[in-house]
């Protein structure tokens, strides 16, 4: 049996001390960027000694895909509800709202991995899943066929441009304006992919 410690056993100090430390990455990352995370500025930051880190990550590749996962979670729980009714408008207004009053989670999911190719790696691993749930049937075609994916990597690049304007506050703070603006352009680009497996885009039905 643990011994206990101020009432916590050594396993739990050893949890709170590596949520702290993904806690200060996630500072770190979200405010200065991959290039300023380092196991002293962490340790620093979190007011832990050296060994600690190593208590509970190899090294920061670690720590980042950690740092990765927990943004990723806020994210995943802030539009969970939308994603579940099925409304594509209501998943960007969550996203914009959170992004809006924690700016780190758009740098640690849309800005750092354009410069940054393990961040990108986790990017591929994570965000077609949440994508697919949100776009549900909205998504015509195989994500196998190239065109499909073609018009994802547009549509990722427009999603990731307009959040990053929308974060630094480029574009007002209409928050109702800028998700029915996001919803209007992921639903023409993603309506234009045939359904007969050739990826070629189909003619729009109408064009506002």
């Amino acid at each position: 049996m643990s011994r206990r410690y101020s009432g916590q056993t050594a396993e739990d100090r050893t949890a709170d001390r590596r949520a702290r430390l993904i806690d200060f990455g996630v500072e770190v990352v979200g405010t200065q960027g991959v290039s300023a995370l380092g196991v002293r500025s962490v340790c620093r930051a979190a007011g832990l000694s050296q060994k600690f880190f190593y208590e509970s990550f190899a090294d920061t590749d670690v720590l980042l895909h950690a740092v990765y996962r927990a943004a990723l979670a806020r994210l995943e729980e802030a539009v969970a509800p939308a994603v579940a009714s099925g409304d594509l408008y209501a998943v960007f207004e969550a996203a914009a709202r959170l992004m809006e009053a924690d700016p780190r989670i758009c740098r640690i999911l849309l800005v750092e991995p354009v410069a940054d190719a393990r961040l990108r790696g986790y990017v591929r691993e994570t965000i077609p899943a949440i994508a697919t749930a949100a776009l549900g049937d909205r998504i015509v075609g195989s994500p196998d066929d190239p065109g499909v994916r073609m018009r994802f990597s547009a549509l990722f690049g427009a999603i990731i441009s307009l959040f990053v304007e929308w974060t630094e506050g480029s574009l007002g703070t209409d928050r109702d304006a800028f998700a029915t603006h996001l919803t209007a352009v992921v639903t023409q680009l993603m309506s234009g992919v045939s359904s007969d497996g050739t990826g070629r885009p189909q003619q729009l039905a109408h064009r506002r």
